[in-house]
C-alpha cells in the first residue's frame, strides 16, 4: 500500500532537504525539497554550479542510472565490459548501468528495463511517461499479470492508485519527463511499499537504516546549543536534548517540521541525511492567545488536552501542555501532528525558516538590493505601492511566488549576549528575550559594545535581520500586559513580538495587568507605562473588505475588546466578529505601521465572548491584626491576644475576592478569586459577567475590576428549547452559549444542559444583550 504523503493544504510543509546541495534554480518548493533528499541518498545530483535544470528532459539512459541507484546498486564495476544491445557499445557512459539492470542478480528479475522490437535500446531517447511509469512499477516488483495487458494505459492508472504520480501534473504517456518531475516520481517510488510486501519499502536499499515516526524539531542553524552537525527530533515520543541525533552537517531549514522518516545514510558515520514524510495529517493554526483549557487561533479555539506534549522552539523544551501553555504568545504558528490512526501526538512552535537573512536586505540603504517591478510588495498582510515603504523596513524576496514581504518590526533595548565575541554575536539578548543571530545580521554588529543601546530589525519571519545604534534607530514598544508580579511581566508588543518575563522596575504597578502600556529601558529593568486608549483610524471597519475608513486592514490584524472602560483587553479572533461592519463607535483605539495599514483594533463589548459567565459570589477575606500602639497588646498573653482579637474586630485588615462559579469544558469551576479593593454590588449568587483578562493572583488587587449584571429574559419550560442551540422566550428566540451549563440553585452547583433538562422543570435564562443586539443565553437557573 501506497505511504500517504503530507497535504499541502493541511501542513505547508512536503519533502525535505538534507545538508546536500541547495539548487539555486528552482523555484518549485516541494522539486527543490525532493531533489535535495535524492542528491544526499546519492540517487540524483545536480548538473553543476548549484543547478539542478528541473525543466530538462531525460533520457532513457539516464533514468536507467537513476532507477538501478534508487534499487541500491552502486557498484556496477562488474557490468562495464560488454555489450548487451548494439546500440550500447561498453565504451558508452550508461553501459555499466543498463548492464546491470538487465543482468544484476537482484534487478534481472524485475525485468526494469527491455529493449525494443528491434533489440536496439535507445539510450538517447528522451524518456516518456508511460516508461518511466512502468520502470517505476517493475522496481517495485509489479509485472504484467498485476496490471493488466494494456500498455501504457494500465501502468499510469496503476501508478496513479499507489500514489507514485503523486505531485506531477503529468497526463499524456508520451510527454518527456524532465528532471523536477523525475525527482518526484523517484522519492514516491522510494517510499511506497513494494508489491506483496508491505511495510517494506526500495527506502531500505539506499539506507543503512530508517527511523519512523520523528519530527525534526532543531538544527544548529535554529538552535545555538546544537554542533552544526546535530538535530534535535521528536523520536518516540521524546525529544533528548542530552543526546542529540549526529546529522550529515546541517541539515536544510525546510525539513524542520516534517513528520515522516529519518534516512541513516551508509557508511561508517551512520548518520541522518534527510527525512522523507508519512503522510500522516498534519494541521497549522495561528496562535492568537491560550488559556490552561484552550488555544484561541485565527481559525477558532483548540481545546487540547492538559497532557498532550507541547514543544515550543524558543525554549527548546518539551513539555505537557498544562506546563507550558504559557508559554504560547500570540502569531505563533501552532503546528499539530496525528499518528496514523488520527491521535494527536505532538504540538509544536516550530523556528521560523521560510526566509533566511539571506534573502532578505534593509531597504533605503546604499546596499539594499532592487525590488523586481514585477513583483507584489506585502506588508503586514496587505498589498503596498513601493511609495510606501520606509527606510530599515525589511524586505525578504520570495522568489516563487514573485512577492517582497515587508516587515518594520524592531525592538530597542540594551545589548546582551553569551557570545564571545560582541561585534559578531550568534545570539543577542534584549529585555531577556534572545535571539539566534545568522551570520549575515551578526556583520551589523560590527561596531556594537556590550550595554550598548541598541535596536534590532525583523524580517517578517521573526528573523534578526540587522542590528543598529538606538540613537540611529528606535523603535516605539507599545503592547499588552499579559502576565505581571512584583519583579517580572509579560507583553505582547503591538508589532507581533512577545516579550516574556522581562525584570521590571520596582515602581511599575500591578494595575497594568491587561492594560496597553509603553516598555523601554533605561537601566537593567524595563520600564512599563500605561498609555490611554486615545487615537484611533476614523472611519467604521468593513470585516469583509479589510477595510477600517480608508486604511487597509492587515489580513493578521490583532484585535482586541475592552468590554468594560478599564477592563483588561481580551484578544479575540476575527471570525469570532459577526457584523460584517463595525461601527466607529465600537472601536476605541488602533494602530498603524508606518505605511498606513492597520494592524492592532482595539473595540467594546461586540462578540460578547470577552466575558467570564456565571454565578457570582464575595468574599471577605480577614489580614492581618493591627491594634493601637497604646493598646498594651504587645505585653498581653496569647490568651489575652485571642480575647482581645475577638472583642475587636474592627483591627483586622480586610481584603475582598470576587468568587464565581461557571461551566467550563464539562465541568463546574469553582476555584478561582479575583482579589479586589471592594465587592461591586450584585453579588450574592445572580448570574454576572467578570471580564476575561483579571488576575486570580493572590497578590495582586484588580482595582479596576467590576461586574456586568445579566437581566433575566425569562423562565421557560424544557420544550422551550431548540436541542443546545437555542431557547423561546416572550422577547423572541435567543441562541444559547457554546457548551453552556445549567446552575441548580437547590444544589449550588452546576450540571450539563442535558442533566437539568431530564430532572427540572422550570429554567431561569439570562442573556449578555438582547437578541436584536447580538445577545445570547450566557447562565441559565433550574429549578
Amino acid at each position: 500500500m501506497k505511504k500517504r504523503f503530507v497535504s499541502l493544504c493541511l501542513a505547508g510543509l512536503i519533502m525535505v532537504a538534507p545538508a546536500s546541495a541547495v539548487f539555486t534554480d528552482i523555484s518549485d518548493s516541494r522539486v527543490s525539497q525532493t531533489a535535495a533528499v535524492l542528491d544526499a541518498l546519492g540517487i540524483m545530483q545536480g548538473v553543476g554550479g548549484g543547478s539542478f535544470a528541473p525543466g530538462k528532459a531525460l533520457t532513457r539512459a539516464q533514468f536507467c542510472k537513476l532507477a538501478v541507484t534508487a534499487m541500491g546498486v552502486t557498484d556496477v564495476s562488474p557490468y562495464a565490459s560488454y555489450t548487451i544491445f548494439p546500440d550500447v557499445k561498453h565504451s558508452h557512459w550508461a553501459a555499466p548501468y543498463i548492464n546491470a539492470a538487465v543482468r544484476h542478480p537482484e534487478l534481472k528479475e524485475k525485468s526494469i528495463i527491455r529493449g525494443y522490437a528491434d533489440g536496439s535500446f535507445g539510450p538517447d531517447k528522451i524518456v516518456s511517461y508511460g516508461e518511466v511509469c512502468t520502470m517505476l512499477l517493475r522496481m517495485l516488483g509489479y509485472k504484467e499479470e498485476d496490471v493488466g495487458p494494456f500498455w501504457p494505459a494500465d501502468y499510469i492508472a496503476q501508478a496513479q492508485a499507489i500514489g507514485l504520480t503523486d505531485g506531477v501534473t503529468i497526463t499524456d504517456a508520451r510527454a518527456a519527463v524532465k528532471r523536477g518531475d523525475a525527482a518526484v516520481l523517484l522519492l514516491n517510488a522510494l517510499n511506497t511499499d513494494k508489491k506483496g510486501e508491505e511495510g517494506s519499502t526500495l527506502l531500505d536499499k539506499v539506507a543503512s537504516s530508517t527511523v519512523k515516526d520523528c519530527i525534526l524539531l532543531e538544527t544548529g542553524k535554529t538552535h545555538s546549543g546544537l554542533a552544526a552537525d546535530a538535530a534535535l527530533f521528536y523520536e518516540d515520543g521524546v525529544v533528548d536534548a542530552e543526546s542529540p541525533r549526529k546529522t550529515a552537517g546541517t541539515l536544510d531549514s525546510s525539513m524542520i517540521g516534517v513528520y515522516g522518516t529519518i534516512v541513516i545514510g551508509k557508511g561508517s558515520s551512520k548518520v541522518a541525511v534527510g527525512v522523507i514524510p508519512n503522510g500522516n495529517k498534519t494541521e497549522t493554526y495561528e496562535v492568537v492567545n491560550a488559556a490552561a483549557d484552550r488555544i484561541v487561533t485565527t481559525n477558532g479555539t483548540l481545546r487540547p488536552d492538559r497532557k498532550t506534549k507541547l514543544y515550543i522552539s524558543r525554549d527548546h523544551v518539551m513539555n505537557e501542555y498544562e506546563n507550558v501553555w504559557a508559554n504560547l504568545q500570540s502569531g505563533d504558528t501552532l503546528t499539530l501532528y496525528y499518528n496514523e490512526y488520527g491521535v494527536l501526538q505532538l504540538m509544536a512552535v516550530l523556528p521560523k525558516t521560510t526566509a533566511g537573512a539571506a534573502h532578505s536586505f534593509v531597504y533605503g540603504l546604499a546596499t539594499s538590493r532592487r525590488i523586481p517591478a514585477e513583483y507584489t510588495i506585502i506588508k503586514n498582510g496587505a498589498k503596498i505601492d513601493a511609495s510606501k515603504l520606509k527606510k530599515y523596513d525589511v524586505v525578504t524576496l520570495d522568489a516563487a511566488n514573485r512577492q517582497a514581504i515587508v516587515s518594520d518590526t524592531k525592538l530597542s533595548g540594551k545589548y546582551q549576549t553569551d557570545s564571545t565575541t560582541y561585534s559578531h554575536p550568534s545570539q543577542v539578548e534584549i529585555l531577556g528575550k534572545k535571539f539566534s543571530v545568522s551570520s549575515e545580521a551578526a556583520a551589523t554588529f560590527k561596531d556594537m559594545k556590550l550595554n550598548d543601546y541598541i535596536t534590532l530589525l525583523f524580517d517578517a519571519d521573526g528573523n534578526v535581520a540587522a542590528a543598529y545604534p538606538k540613537k540611529d534607530v528606535s523603535a516605539e514598544m507599545q503592547g499588552i500586559v499579559t502576565k505581571i508580579d512584583a519583579e517580572k511581566a509579560t507583553v505582547t508588543l503591538t508589532n507581533g513580538l512577545t516579550l516574556r518575563d522581562i525584570p521590571i522596575a520596582k515602581d511599575v504597578k500591578t494595575d497594568v495587568m491587561g492594560r496597553l502600556v509603553t516598555v523601554s529601558q533605561s537601566g537593567e529593568k524595563a520600564d512599563l507605562i500605561r498609555r490611554t486608549l486615545s487615537g484611533k483610524t476614523t472611519g467604521n471597519w468593513s470585516v469583509a473588505e479589510g477595510k477600517l475608513g480608508s486604511n487597509a486592514v492587515s489580513s493578521k490584524v490583532r484585535v482586541y475588546e475592552e468590554v468594560l472602560s478599564g477592563a483588561p483587553l481580551n484578544a479575540i479572533n476575527v471570525s469570532d466578529i459577526d457584523l460584517t461592519s463595525v461601527p466607529a463607535s465600537q472601536i476605541k483605539y488602533t494602530v498603524q505601521d508606518n505605511a498606513g495599514t492597520v494592524t492592532n483594533i482595539v473595540l467594546g463589548d461586540v462578540t460578547g465572548e470577552s466575558w467570564i459567565y456565571g454565578i457570582g459570589y464575595g468574599k471577605k477575606i480577614k489580614g492581618n491584626f493591627y491594634p493601637p500602639a497604646d493598646s498594651g497588646y504587645s505585653d498581653m498573653q496569647p490568651e489575652e491576644k485571642e480575647e482581645y482579637q475577638r472583642k475587636h474586630p474592627e483591627y483586622y485588615s480586610y481584603t475582598y475576592a470576587v468568587v464565581p462559579k461557571y461551566w467550563q469544558d464539562g465541568k463546574m469551576v469553582d476555584d478561582k478569586e479575583y482579589r479586589v479593593p471592594s465587592l461591586p454590588s450584585g453579588l450574592n449568587g445572580n448570574p454576572i459577567g467578570i471580564p476575561r483578562g483579571y488576575s486570580t493572583d493572590e497578590s495582586i488587587v484588580n482595582t479596576s475590576l467590576d461586574t456586568l449584571k445579566l437581566p433575566l429574559i425569562d423562565t421557560v419550560k424544557p420544550s422551550a428549547f431548540d436541542g443546545s442551540s437555542g431557547v423561546r422566550t416572550k422577547d423572541g428566540y435567543y441562541e444559547l452559549a457554546e457548551n453552556i451549563g445549567v446552575y441548580v440553585s437547590e444544589q449550588n452547583r452546576f450540571v450539563s444542559l442535558q442533566t437539568a433538562k431530564s430532572n427540572y422543570t422550570s429554567f431561569r435564562v439570562y442573556a449578555n444583550k438582547t437578541a436584536e443586539n447580538g445577545g445570547k443565553i450566557r447562565v441559565i437557573v433550574a429549578s
